[in-house]
Parts: C-alpha cells; sequence; structure tokens
C-alpha cells in the first residue's frame, strides 16, 4: 500500500491516427489525498508496472540537448518536494510535453493525465499516467475519482514512473564524478560505465518499440535503456538466485544458469539483443511440468525494479565472458568457476597465488563447509 502525498488529474483530447489536438484542461488543485477512490487509482497503477501483462523499460532523463524542459524542472522541485505550487507547476510543463509530442505522433492518444507523489515502503515516487475512463474507472467533471473498482492495461494507455531516492543517489554520485580527477587514458571508460546502474525511472511499456510509448518517454526528456553490462549480469545473476532461493527449483538451477549463458553467448554471436521472453524460456526448458505453478513468476521477478533485466538488451561481451567458466581436473579432483571469480587479490573468491602455482578458494557454502569438516571429524575418530 502507498502514502499518497498529492496528486492532480488533466485531461486533453486526440483525434485519432491524426495529428489534432483538441480540449487540452489543466487543473489548478490538486487533488483530496483522503479521497479513497483517487487512493486506490494511484496504488493500482503502481501495482501494474512490472506485473504480468506488460513488461517495464528502465531509463533516465536524457542529455543530448533534445530533452526538452522537464528534466531541468523536475531536478527543481526534488530540492523542494513539499511544494505543492512546485508540483502543479510541474505537472503542467508535463501536460505541455505531452501534448506537443503527442501531436507529433499520429499513433498517440489523448485521455486523463494524472500526476501522484506518494511514497512506498520506504520509497518516494513520481508517477505520470496516461489513463482513459472505462469500466472500473470513472471520473467526476472535477476530474475527482469515484467509484474505481478495478485497475487494469486496458485502462492505463502509458506510464511512467521516477524513484527519488535512486534520482537523488544518481545525481549525488554524478556530481561527485564529475568533481573527481579525470580517468586515465588507457581506462576503459565504456566497461566502467557498464558497472553503475544509472536509472532511475521506468516506464510501462505497450508492445516491442511501441511508438506511443516512444511518445511519452520522449515528453518527459528520457532515454530509455540499462547499461549492456549491468543488464547482461543481472539476467545471468537473478536467473540462479530465482532457483537457488526456490527449494523446489534449486536442483535445476545449475542447468538454468548454463542455458541462458549458452542463449546470450548465441545472439552476441548473431549481433543480435537478447529477448527477456527467450531467457525465460530457456531457463525453464529443464523443469518438469509438475513444477510449472514455481516458474510462473520468474518474468516479473527479472523484470521488476530491483532487479531491472529490460525487455531488450544488447548483450554485454565482457560481463558474459566473467560468468562463463573455468574448468579443469586431476586425477582426484575436477573444478570450474567464473571467470569472474578469479583474481591475484587474496581476497579473491578464487584466489590465485602466482609465486606458488595454487588456488585458494573462499566464500564457501554453509552446506559444503559442513561436508568438509564431518569427513575430517570422521577420519580423525
Amino acid at each position: 500500500m502507498i502514502t499518497l502525498k498529492t496528486a492532480i488529474i488533466h485531461s486533453f483530447k486526440k483525434l485519432a491516427k491524426t495529428s489534432f489536438i483538441s480540449e487540452v484542461v489543466k487543473k489548478d488543485v490538486a487533488l483530496d489525498t483522503e479521497n479513497p477512490a483517487l487512493h486506490f487509482l494511484v496504488n493500482g497503477i503502481h501495482g501494474l508496472i512490472g506485473k504480468e501483462g506488460n513488461s517495464v523499460v528502465y531509463g533516465q532523463f536524457a542529455n543530448d540537448d533534445r530533452q526538452g524542459p522537464f528534466p531541468e524542472r523536475f531536478t527543481a522541485f526534488v530540492e523542494v518536494q513539499d511544494d505543492k505550487a512546485q508540483f502543479i507547476d510541474l505537472t503542467h510543463l508535463a501536460m505541455d510535453q505531452l501534448v506537443e509530442q503527442a501531436g507529433n505522433q499520429v499513433l498517440s492518444t489523448g485521455g486523463h493525465i494524472l500526476c501522484a507523489q506518494y511514497t512506498s515502503g520506504a520509497t518516494d515516487f513520481f508517477l505520470v499516467a496516461s489513463m482513459k475512463e472505462r469500466g472500473g474507472i470513472q471520473l467526476d467533471e472535477n476530474y475527482v475519482p469515484k467509484e474505481i473498482q478495478e485497475v487494469d492495461l486496458n485502462k492505463v494507455q502509458q506510464a511512467a514512473r521516477i524513484n527519488l531516492a535512486s534520482f537523488v543517489a544518481i545525481k549525488a554520485m554524478a556530481a561527485a564524478a564529475a568533481a573527481a580527477p579525470e580517468q586515465d587514458e588507457d581506462e576503459d571508460e565504456d566497461d566502467a560505465e557498464d558497472e553503475v546502474d544509472s536509472t532511475y525511472l521506468c516506464f510501462i511499456s505497450r508492445g516491442r518499440d511501441s511508438q506511443a510509448s516512444d511518445y511519452f518517454i520522449s515528453a518527459l526528456g528520457c532515454a530509455k535503456g540499462v547499461a549492456s553490462g549491468r543488464a547482461t549480469k543481472n539476467a545471468i545473476d537473478n536467473v540462479a538466485r530465482f532457483f537457488r532461493d526456490n527449494k523446489a527449483l534449486k536442483s535445476f538451477g545449475y542447468k538454468a544458469k548454463e542455458a541462458v549463458i549458452k542463449y546470450l553467448e548465441e545472439q552476441l554471436a548473431a549481433g543480435k539483443s537478447a529477448r527477456l521472453d527467450a531467457i525465460c524460456h530457456v531457463a525453464v526448458a529443464h523443469v518438469p511440468a509438475d513444477l510449472v505453478d514455481e516458474i510462473v513468476g520468474l518474468k516479473d521477478y527479472l523484470n521488476s525494479e530491483k532487479h531491472k533485466v529490460p525487455d531488450d538488451f544488447t548483450v554485454n561481451a565482457k560481463s558474459l565472458k566473467e560468468k562463463t567458466r573455468i574448468k579443469g581436473d586431476a586425477a582426484n579432483w575436477s573444478l570450474q568457476f567464473e571467470r569472474g571469480a578469479l583474481g591475484k587479490d587474496p581476497a579473491a573468491d578464487v584466489y590465485y597465488d602466482e609465486g606458488r602455482k595454487k588456488l585458494t578458494l573462499s566464500n564457501l557454502t554453509a552446506e559444503l563447509v559442513g561436508v568438509i569438516e564431518k569427513e575430517l571429524l570422521a577420519r580423525a575418530g
């Protein structure tokens, strides 16, 4: 459930498949946050993002001289978040940009534009959503929600949500990086960028490469995309985590992870992007039919704000290589580990002592420690 701080609803009409826009209405008074129907509406749209039936596109504000005035005004608003007048002014600007961009895109549609600031859990969010009055969503003549019975994707056309805590943290990190000494020319800046998750906003995407979604994203001055290195690692690591954390699926985790790595290798070799649907498909290929109920949440899990595996992303060769395994064996043992775990630092999971030509394994699981100690105890007895 959410704690609603402030909200307002505007509207505009647009003739289907044309650039003709009419009846632009920008309200000047925020809605009553104690209204149960309004609360239900905002909570419902918040809950739609990342749920089955839609996918989430992650991103950040653009910085390419074409992003328009919204990002700069939003930054100023965040500094004084509790100023209701600035909130209303910001929503008016968002409306101006939405109307302008909608006029440039014939596939876009008009509707009611909900803007809201609220807290979910311990996180503050800013939401902009375009919706239609259909079925369970009803507004009165002053755009006050009433009798909200349900919220589904047929009523919400587009939605963008900004995580304010992430926004502030990433802005601070960028400012610190700008003030720091310049990197050496030999450092690979692209690889360094891939290590950092710089996304703080997300969108409901209504279909792959949707032009309607693009108009909404452009109006708010945003750029889509999780860094390719981060997306590649997130896909592999979180598939493994999903299986590891489910007792019924745990034994299938290794095959699932290896299947995802193989799929990503194939896409990289073919010069094609990776698709979330395909990742889920290969990950569950070895799961028996009687466990189908255990895997239904995989796509939502991966596409969630916490794990941020996009619907479509470019495979990063460096990140993928780190997740492939080095394998070896001798007469009395066999060994395999991810390339990224190997290092010459004693703190590495797999530490290579170059002088002594020896490997040291760290971060052993409790289960493995138990087996080893039990065996040594039995020998001692």
